[in-house]
C-alpha cells in the first residue's frame, strides 16, 4: 500500500478504524507525522491561491496542516494579495 498518495482525512480513517490491521496503522500514523512543508509544494500553493481556493481547502488537497499554508501564504507575500482575473 502507498501512503504517500493518501489525503490526510484518509490516513486518519485508516488510524482509526478498528478492523485495520496494526501495520496499516502505524504506516498511516507515520506518514501523517512525516506529511510537512516541501518547496515542491509552491507552485500548486501559488496556482490553488490564484484559481480562489481559501486555505483551509488547499491544506487539503496538499494533506498538510492549514497553518503551515497560512505561513507560507505569509511568508511569500501571498496572504491577502489575490487578483482573480475574470472571463467575460
Amino acid at each position: 500500500m502507498h501512503f504517500e498518495d493518501a489525503t490526510k482525512e484518509q490516513l486518519i480513517q485508516i488510524c482509526l478504524w478498528e478492523e485495520c490491521s496494526i501495520e496499516y496503522k502505524f504506516e498511516a500514523a507515520r506518514e501523517l507525522q512525516l506529511r510537512e512543508w516541501h518547496d515542491d509544494y509552491l507552485k500548486d500553493l501559488v496556482r490553488l491561491w490564484g484559481e480562489g481556493k481559501s486555505s483551509f481547502q488547499i491544506a487539503i488537497e496538499l494533506g498538510i496542516d492549514r497553518n503551515v499554508v497560512y505561513w507560507q501564504l505569509e511568508k511569500y507575500g501571498l496572504y491577502g494579495r489575490r487578483i482573480i482575473n475574470e472571463i467575460k
